[in-house]
């Protein structure tokens, strides 16, 4: 698929373990993983992505995420409230979670970034990570509607 300058991002940190000190107030993406491979629709993800998002302000979306995992029926971050509704602590207890972020300069830079992420993973498992319910149009707007079928043949070459 497409290679993802992985240089570019933090590294993963245990969610319940975080300084939030340390994570930025600024504009990115973010990605929510389990520590555990996850079986999708076409192969499995080995990463256990369940998340992934974009932001204005990086530290106050992951908290809002920690928020309403740990709170059941607590509003404020989707995924997060996906996550505690449909009980995924069953599968992936919050202790086990981690997340990862990467800067942006602007609103636009941190959705072209959650959109490269979310582009290369639906090109692998032909869906989006489990708890992300809209997806990323940007790329498909910015390079064509066929875009996928255009890099799965150069993979199969």
């Amino acid at each position: 698929m497409h290679e993802i300058d992985w240089t570019l991002w933090s590294d993963w940190v245990a969610l319940d373990s975080i300084d939030w000190t340390q994570v930025p107030q600024t504009p990115g993406a973010y990605i929510v993983a389990a520590n555990q491979p996850i079986h999708r629709a076409v192969g499995t993800d080995p990463h256990g992505y369940l998340d992934v998002g974009e932001s204005v302000n990086l530290r106050n979306r992951l908290r809002s995420f920690r928020r309403c995992i740990t709170e059941r029926g607590r509003t404020g971050h989707m995924a997060g409230w996906r996550f505690a509704f449909f009980r995924f602590e069953r599968q992936f207890p919050h202790a086990t979670l981690r997340v990862r972020w990467r800067e942006a300069d602007t609103k636009e830079d941190a959705y072209a970034a959650e959109g490269e992420v979310l582009f290369d993973y639906v090109g692998r498992h032909c869906e989006l990570p489990p708890l992300n319910y809209k997806f990323n149009w940007q790329v498909f707007e910015e390079k064509g509607w066929d875009i996928l079928d255009q890099a799965r043949g150069a993979e199969s070459r």
